[in-house]
């Protein structure tokens, strides 16, 4: 679990999109691997991946299974300040 001071309790989603990028790069699939891994459409990914959208809860569990890493690891940036 993470710990959050309580001071900042708000997630900065503007991480997103800096978070989709790398993990694609680490993996190193393609637009068109990873929607097939995940079950995502091609143009929700490159979306997130162009900061135009952050997709939902459903989104991430996708994307955390599809870059098999936990969702909690993930999305930890989120939290960093």
């Amino acid at each position: 679990m993470v710990a959050v001071p309580q001071s900042n309790m708000d997630p900065d989603l503007s991480q997103l999109r800096a978070i989709f990028v790398n993990a694609r790069a680490r993996s190193g699939l393609t637009f068109e691997e990873l929607a097939e891994r995940s079950g995502l459409h091609r143009q929700t990914l490159t979306n997130i991946a162009r900061g135009r959208a952050n997709g939902d809860l459903r989104t991430w569990l996708l994307l955390a299974r599809a870059f098999d890493t936990r969702l909690d690891d993930l999305l930890e940036p989120v939290w960093e300040s």
